[in-house]
This record gives C-alpha cells, sequence and structure tokens, in this order.
C-alpha cells in the first residue's frame, strides 16, 4: 500500500493532466489497480522463487534433513498466490481511489 500511495503522490501531475485531456475516474481506478495487481504478482512470483531457495540451501544441512521434510504442494503456491494478488488489489485500493477523485485544476497546480 505504502508504494501505491508513493507511486501516485509523485505522479500526482500525470494523473492531472491524464484527467484533463479527458480520462475518466474509472479509467485512472483501473490503471492504478492494475499496477498494483502486477507489483502483487511479482511480489508473489519473487517470494515464492526466494522461499524455494532458501528451504533448498537449508536442507543441504544433514541436521536440518533430520527435523523436517519438505513437500512443495501446488495447493501451497496457489493460495499464496491468491492471497498476494488480494493484498495488491486491497492495498492499491486506497491510491486508486484517492488518484481517480483529484481534481484536474488541483493536480495541475501542484508540485
Amino acid at each position: 500500500m505504502n508504494t501505491m500511495i508513493m507511486s501516485v503522490y509523485e505522479r500526482t501531475r500525470e494523473i492531472g493532466v491524464l484527467r484533463a485531456l479527458g480520462w475518466k475516474r474509472w479509467r485512472i481506478l483501473a490503471m492504478i489497480l492494475s499496477e498494483s495487481f502486477i507489483v502483487g504478482l511479482l511480489g508473489a512470483v519473487a517470494g515464492a522463487v526466494i522461499g524455494v531457495v532458501a528451504v533448498n540451501l537449508i536442507m543441504l544441512f544433514p541436521v536440518m534433513q533430520a527435523f523436517m521434510g519438505v513437500v512443495y504442494s501446488s495447493d501451497v503456491f496457489i493460495k499464496a498466490l491468491a492471497i498476494a494478488l488480494l493484498v495488491g488489489l486491497f492495498g492499491g485500493f486506497y491510491p486508486a481511489y484517492r488518484a481517480s477523485r483529484l481534481s484536474p485544476m488541483e493536480a495541475l497546480r501542484y508540485e
């Protein structure tokens, strides 16, 4: 959510220009929500890859092999992906709503 708020904050003038050019509020909302969705998707994929690599590195130690076994289930990856995407969309909704409510005049005046 912080990433998306900062993205909208830094692009206030750009959003104002788009609104002045005739973009509707729903289009601004959709643009920012789609960016939030992509950030969530990239985060989920990166998290899954880093997690698998970390577990494989931990399992190189014989002591750890005695305490735990690793089973990769597609169900866990699907749930993690779904949660990451929902968190991304939820975190992007407020900044998207705020950006869609910006007046073009206020946004263009913003520095």
